[in-house]
């Protein structure tokens, strides 16, 4: 397995241009611990290629001012970097809004100078994870500020439901930009670019069809057919230093390569995704889908961010039974009864409802994604 043995896939260095070492990168650790994923010189140029593609998909242009709203982390992440490497290939300005944490220096800012540095800076283009980017543009509003040249989110890493992106929209509007385009993507530290967007509810496009194959695949290996779910499957073509070939990334998703019935590009689109593997756990003795848990919190209005813990109502006895915990962070016109009668009738499970504050859920130097769902059971 790729996580347990990282330096297994990678291919040895034969003194060739194309093989050389340019950096490396590391997986978000959401699974599992940080596993490097080593580029060559070849995959850095085709990175920046993938990049180019992206941005024709999802209309990012090269007079773009692109703020990078992903976080600084201990270790190189694709996200961070990759937004960097996409501005300076397409021609465009960024500026960094350097929030997460060093353990080592006084490098990184805290959210009220991230907001002030974009209203002073006015992108046209917010990229990060939509949770923050929804923090910071909330930031901008109680400071007062507004950010009026946004025309569009590329938002990545963790799934934007109907009313996340409602509230997204919502905010921006207040903040002087009613008319922004949300091109949601795909990603996976395994690929370091995004399956992305051309309009909205078109699929997730592979932007390099020539370096990279997807295919949704049944228990024995083989493509499902057109329309049916399987498990996401990729297949580096011709990359130089980490290679995955068939190599299962943990969701289930429907695959379609037809034309796009909008851009009509071909290559691969993710039509459909149905969550990652192995998310239910049994609660209280219900079986529970911890992706339905997290879009059931979501949708309740005045909910501005959540996470759900499980735990033994007795620590100490590991034969104890166990309660559903939902921490929340409110907006005006929070009913902590409303979230409770919603997970209840969505699981089955009668949770706790706490309030408190999203940087109280989510430090910023946790992790590059939020980890909305802790098994406390499986750590104690």
């Amino acid at each position: 397995m790729f996580t347990a043995d990282p330096e297994a896939f990678r291919l040895e260095a034969d003194g060739s241009p194309e093989r050389q070492l340019w950096d490396v990168a590391y997986t978000s650790g959401s699974t599992s611990a940080p596993a490097p994923i080593y580029q060559s010189a070849y995959d850095f140029h085709a990175i920046l290629f993938a990049q180019v593609r992206m941005a024709e998909i999802r209309g990012m242009r090269g007079d773009d001012r692109i703020a990078n709203l992903y976080p600084l982390t201990p270790q190189p992440h694709g996200a961070w970097t990759r937004a960097n490497h996409a501005a300076a290939v397409l021609g465009a300005t960024v500026v960094c809004g350097m929030s997460g944490a060093s353990p080592w220096f006084d490098v990184t800012r805290r959210l009220p100078e991230v907001a002030d540095l974009l209203v002073a800076t006015r992108p046209t283009v917010l990229w990060g994870v939509p949770s923050y980017v929804r923090r910071v543009v909330d930031e901008v509003l109680r400071r007062g500020g507004t950010l009026p040249d946004v025309r569009m989110l590329a938002i990545s890493g963790e799934a934007v439901t109907p009313a996340m992106a409602a509230q997204l929209a919502g905010l921006l509007a207040a903040a002087g930009a009613p008319d922004v385009v949300i091109s949601n993507s795909l990603g996976a530290s395994e690929l370091q670019y995004g399956l992305v967007e051309c309009v909205a509810g078109a699929g997730f496009h592979n932007p390099v069809p020539e370096l990279l194959h997807l295919d949704a695949v049944d228990e024995d290996g083989l493509p499902v057919p057109p329309g049916s779910p399987g498990a996401f499957v990729m297949t580096h073509l011709g990359r130089q230093g980490t290679v995955l070939v068939r190599y299962l990334l943990g969701d289930r998703v429907e695959v379609d390569h037809g034309p796009c019935p909008h851009c009509g590009r071909l290559g691969g689109r993710v039509v459909a995704h149905h969550g990652r593997s192995g998310r239910s756990l049994k609660i209280k003795g219900q079986l529970v889908d911890t992706t339905v848990l997290e879009s059931t919190i979501a949708a309740v209005p005045g909910v501005s961010d959540h996470r759900s813990v499980v735990r033994r109502c007795d620590p100490a006895d590991p034969l104890s039974g166990d309660e559903l915990v939902v921490q929340v962070a409110p907006l005006s016109g929070f009913d902590a009864a409303r979230v409770a009668a919603a997970v209840k009738l969505a699981t089955r499970v009668t949770p706790a409802v706490e309030v408190t504050t999203a940087d109280s859920l989510f430090p910023p130097d946790e992790r590059m994604k939020p980890r909305r769902f802790v098994d406390e059971r499986s750590e104690s």
